[in-house]
């Protein structure tokens, strides 16, 4: 196994068990990085996510499971934090069990399964962030760890998105990592996005660690937030990352 790939499925373990965690402490906790949703809505959601791949690779599905054949979370509240460890250990058994090369279906433009494996982590950690956020303060994101998530949102995700219709902003989005090599020129190809990794001036300019990055990509955090600064068009930087909404 990669290094690369044993880091991801290390934070899907470790994030799974913190959300779990969260959960532990009060279900009905607000998730403010998140407005309306609860901790439990949260499990829920990541519950559900974590089944829907984990049978797509247990499978090897070449097709599409339809999301009526994934099961929903159990509508007594007290049984929400067992049915969302089950998702957990599910999917990373599934994953465990594939080759990272083995193909699978997906709806982006990588069909194996290192695609999940990644995509896991990801959605793991930004979910592990929101859950703490419940209750303070969350840990901060890896910065090797957010880089990698913002180049899978913005070179991976978001060209490949179903039912994805945003306007792409006509001005271009420089993003520069402060604690590490990372670079990013996000430009509007014809309604697609194009993403170079280089030094370059763009329309708008952010700078920041990888960690904060990805939290700005995911909507997170602002252009205003601690060690952040920005540069430029600033509502062409807060329209392209708002994309990831």
């Amino acid at each position: 196994m990669s290094t690369e790939q044993a880091v991801y499925r290390e934070v899907l373990r470790a994030g799974g068990e913190a959300v779990a965690a969260a959960g532990r402490r009060d279900l009905d906790a607000a998730v403010p990085s998140c407005p309306g949703w609860t901790v439990h809505r949260l499990l829920a959601h990541l519950g559900r996510v974590y089944r829907s791949v984990g049978r797509h690779v247990a499978e090897r599905a070449t097709e599409m499971i339809p999301a009526d054949q994934i099961p929903r979370p159990p509508a007594e509240s007290a049984a929400i934090l067992e049915w969302f460890e089950q998702g957990h250990r599910f999917v990373q058994e599934a994953l465990d069990g594939a080759g990272p090369d083995e193909a699978v279906w997906s709806w982006a433009d990588q069909h194996n399964v290192a695609f999940y494996v990644r995509r896991m982590a990801h959605e793991t950690e930004i979910h592990r962030w929101d859950a703490e956020a419940a209750f303070g303060e969350p840990s901060p994101i890896d910065s090797d760890l957010g880089a990698d998530g913002v180049s899978e949102l913005f070179e991976v995700l978001l060209p490949f998105a179903p039912n994805w219709d945003a306007a792409l902003p006509d001005a271009s989005l420089h993003l520069h990592r402060t604690d590490g090599a990372g670079e990013w020129l996000l430009v509007n190809d014809g309604g697609s996005v194009k993403v170079s990794r280089q030094h370059a001036k763009g329309d708008a300019a952010v700078r920041a660690s990888g960690g904060d990055l990805m939290l700005l990509a995911w909507g997170r955090i602002g252009l205003d937030s601690p060690g952040v600064e920005a540069f430029g068009d600033a509502d062409a930087a807060r329209a392209w990352l708002a994309l990831s909404r």
